[in-house]
């Protein structure tokens, strides 16, 4: 049994899901979260850095929807910050490793030397990635004590990649999920420490599957956390090469897509 797991979460930008969920570790006793660590913007990976793809895509209506949200969510974290995000919106980052009485940082790339010297000053026993939008190379998953662990939101190996909210809805997939796997230097390939089925949002969109399998995938790395705690994580194969590695959509996918009824939001 572990008594105390020092860890620190390494993430893209979000300010629906991912600020709770970082909360959520927070209320397990044993697990001192000593860092959030905000992957840059401008990572390839990350679904900020993909605006235009989603705007040529999905139009005007659907692309000014989500923005909407996403800005009263920025107005909403910015009175919460006068107030030093004591009112508990959690709609940042930044607000949850406030309200968690951890470090903040902006990293533009994880496997940097200075990232690696600041990752290492921590002494960490644990890296949570949600779904951090790059591949952690061999200097940064050995660096804490346990290894690196990361939700992916999909039942793996079943769409294994980038953005399995959109491909699981535009091929009609019957069963939603999240995993909880340990990471090594191949995109969502670890073995399999936890998984949970999802059902499907009705009138489902992007935005409805992502909020539903990011807020799953919460629960269950408390879970999942929780059984390395007490030493009754059981590891199972990610047999990557049953599935199939996605990788963005081009334009007219996303087009075609939204011509079956398909929607972002």
């Amino acid at each position: 049994m572990i008594e105390k797991l020092r860890v620190t979460v390494i993430t893209q930008d979000d300010s629906f899901v991912i600020p709770r969920n970082i909360q959520l570790l927070f209320g397990i006793e044993q697990v001192e979260l000593v860092a959030v660590a905000k992957i840059n913007v401008n990572a390839n990976g990350s679904m900020a850095s993909k605006k235009m793809l989603f705007f040529r895509g999905f139009g005007v209506i659907q692309t000014a929807k989500l923005a909407l949200l996403s800005s009263i969510n920025t107005i909403v974290n910015t009175f919460d910050s006068l107030f030093l995000y004591k009112l508990g919106f959690m709609k940042s980052l930044p607000a949850a490793a406030s309200a968690c009485g951890a470090k903040y940082k902006v990293l533009s790339d994880p496997n940097s030397a200075e990232s690696i010297g600041w990752l290492e000053s921590l002494n960490l026993d644990l890296v949570i990635s949600y779904s951090a939008p790059c591949v952690f190379k061999a200097e940064l998953l050995q660096l804490p004590k346990y290894g690196c662990i990361n939700l992916h939101c999909s039942l793996l190996p079943a769409y294994a990649g980038i953005l399995p909210s959109f491909w699981t809805l535009f091929e009609k997939a019957e069963q939603l999920g999240a995993t909880v796997h340990k990471m090594d230097n191949k995109i969502d390939n670890g073995t399999i420490l936890g998984q949970v089925k999802v059902p499907i949002p009705s009138n489902p969109t992007m935005f409805s599957v992502i909020k539903a399998t990011k807020l799953a995938g919460g629960f269950l790395m408390v879970l999942v956390i929780k059984e390395i705690l007490n030493d009754t994580s059981m590891e199972r194969p990610n047999n990557i090469e049953s599935g199939k590695h996605y990788t963005w959509p081009t334009v007219k996918q996303i087009k075609d897509f939204r011509l079956g009824g398909g929607r972002l939001i």
